[in-house]
C-alpha cells in the first residue's frame, strides 16, 4: 500500500489485510482461530504539528509487535500512506460510528488504537493532556471499548511507562505486569509445524552432523579442533555440539558455527528453541537471513528456490549472489554449567528486498571455555501473509519515498526538456 495506490473503497480494505496477512470478513467476526487485526493511528499532537503524536504511534505499534498476539500493519507508513491517500484524519474528536468506519472499512481490521497528546503551556516541565482510545468494532452488538484514558500528565515518562502500559494490559487481558498469554493456535502450530533444522546432532557421518556445515570457527577449520561434535559427557547416548577455545579466542574471533540453509518467508512468525550450557563464555544464537541480489555479473531472481517432492530445498545461491537481510540476534542467560532453555521468536522482513533463506549460527565468546548446544529447534508458528510480496519497497523505514518513486524520479532526470 502507498500513496500513489487509490483502489475502490470496497477493494482498499481487501488489500490492506491481504498485506497485513489474513483476509477477515467484513461481518465482524475474525476468522476462527486467526488473531484480530489492530490498527494503531498517530496520535493527534497540533502543538508541535503532529511530531510528538506520529512518536507515541510508532511506540505503540512497536510494543504491539514485541508482544505479537494480533496482526498489524508490517509498518506505521502503511497506515500513514493509507490515511493520507483517503483524507483520513483519526483523532478523539470523531464519533465512535466515524473510528468504526475508518478502522472496518479503509483498514478492514477489527481493533483501533487512536488518541492526542498536548503540551500543557505555563509549565516548567513537559505536562501533557494526553486522551487514549482503544476499542474493538468487531464485538457485538456494540463495539467494545478496551481502554479509554483522559488524563493530564505529571511527567512524559507516565505515557509509555503508566498509560500505555495500562492499556496494553488491558488489551491482552491480564493482570498489571504480566506477560501476555498464550496464544493456543501459535503453542499448535508449534507443535506440529516441522523443524526447519536438523538440531537433534543424532545423525550425521565423517565427523559432520547431518544439516550442519563441515567447518566452524573462525578462521575457519574443519570439525574437531575448536568445534567438535561428540557424545555429551556423562550420558553418552545423545550428541551434542562442544565449543572449546581458550581466552586469546574468546576475546577476538569467538567461535561460531553454521547450519545449512533452509526456506523461509518474509513476514511469517518464526520460533527459535535450543539447549545449551556454558561453563563460563557468553553466549549467542544469530538466525541470519538472506536473498539473492543482482549483481553485474548474473541477473538476481524473484523466483523462489527450487522444489522437490519432498518440498522445499536448501538451496542457496553461490556466495557473491546473496545479501543478509535480516539478522536476528538472541542473546543467551542463564546459570553456569547447567542446561538452560532459549526460547524466542522472530519475523523475517526488510523494506527492499526479500527474506528467502536462513541459517543458524550458534556463536559464543569471552574468555576461555567450553560451550554446548543441542536440540536446535526452527519453526513457523505464524504463516506470512498471501500479499506479503505487494509491499511498497523503501530502502529503509526511516523514508516515505519508495523504490519505485525514486525510479520514476531518476526517469523524468534522464527525459529531455520539453
Amino acid at each position: 500500500m502507498g500513496g500513489k495506490v487509490n483502489p475502490t473503497k470496497n477493494m482498499l480494505p481487501i488489500l490492506f489485510c491481504c498485506v497485513l496477512g489474513l483476509a477477515f470478513p467484513g461481518t465482524g467476526a475474525t476468522a476462527a482461530g486467526a488473531e484480530k487485526v489492530i490498527i494503531p493511528f498517530d496520535f493527534v499532537s497540533q502543538f508541535d504539528s503532529g511530531r510528538y503524536g506520529k512518536m507515541v504511534g510508532e511506540m505503540i505499534w512497536k510494543k504491539l509487535d514485541r508482544e505479537g498476539g494480533f496482526v498489524i500493519p508490517e509498518t506505521m507508513l502503511d497506515v500513514r500512506d493509507t490515511c493520507k491517500s483517503n483524507g483520513l484524519h483519526p483523532s478523539p474528536a470523531l464519533s465512535l460510528d466515524a473510528m468504526k468506519k475508518i478502522v472496518r472499512e479503509d483498514f478492514g481490521g477489527q481493533i483501533g488504537i487512536w488518541g492526542s497528546v498536548e503540551r500543557v503551556a505555563g509549565h516548567e516541565w513537559e505536562v501533557y493532556d494526553l486522551v487514549i482510545r482503544c476499542v474493538d468494532f468487531s464485538a457485538e452488538p456494540e463495539p467494545k471499548v478496551v481502554y479509554e484514558v483522559k488524563t493530564r500528565t505529571k511527567s512524559v515518562s507516565e505515557i509509555p511507562h503508566l498509560y500505555v502500559k495500562q492499556m496494553l494490559d488491558a488489551l491482552y487481558g491480564r493482570q498489571p505486569g504480566q506477560p501476555a498469554p498464550p496464544d493456543p493456535l501459535v503453542e499448535k502450530n508449534w507443535e506440529k509445524n516441522p523443524n526447519l533444522v536438523i538440531g537433534d546432532f543424532q545423525r550425521g557421518a565423517g565427523g559432520v552432523p547431518a544439516g550442519w556445515e563441515s567447518e566452524g570457527a573462525q578462521p575457519r577449520e574443519p570439525l574437531g579442533g575448536k568445534v567438535r561434535w561428540l557424545p555429551e559427557t556423562g550420558n553418552p547416548q545423545n550428541r551434542v555440539i562442544r565449543f572449546t577455545f581458550d581466552k586469546a579466542t574468546g576475546d577476538t574471533y569467538g567461535v561460531m558455527y553454521y547450519s545449512k540453509p533452509f526456506p523461509v518467508e518474509e513476514g511469517a512468525t518464526y520460533r527459535f528453541q535450543c539447549r545449551w550450557r556454558s561453563n563460563g563464555p557468553a553466549v549467542k544464537v544469530f538466525i541470519k537471513c538472506y536473498d539473492e541480489v543482482a549483481t553485474p555479473y548474473r541477473a538476481g531472481s524473484d523466483q523462489p528456490p527450487p522444489t522437490s517432492p519432498r518440498g522445499p530445498s536448501t538451496y542457496l545461491p553461490e556466495v557473491g549472489h546473496v545479501r543478509e537481510v535480516y539478522r536476528s540476534q538472541q542473546n543467551l542467560k542463564g546459570p553456569k554449567n547447567t542446561w538452560n532453555t532459549q526460547t524466542e521468536g522472530f519475523t523475517p522482513k526488510h523494506t527492499m528486498y526479500v527474506p528467502r533463506w536462513g541459517r543458524v549460527m550458534l556463536y559464543a565468546y569471552l574468555g576461555s571455555g567450553v560451550v554446548e548446544f543441542d536440540d536446535v529447534a526452527v519453526r513457523q508458528i505464524v504463516p506470512a501473509s498471501p500479499g506479503a510480496s505487494a509491499k511498497e519497497r523503501r530502502h529503509s523505514i526511516d523514508t516515505n519515498v519508495t523504490i519505485k518513486q525514486m525510479e520514476e524520479n531518476e526517469q523524468r532526470g534522464r527525459e529531455p526538456d520539453r
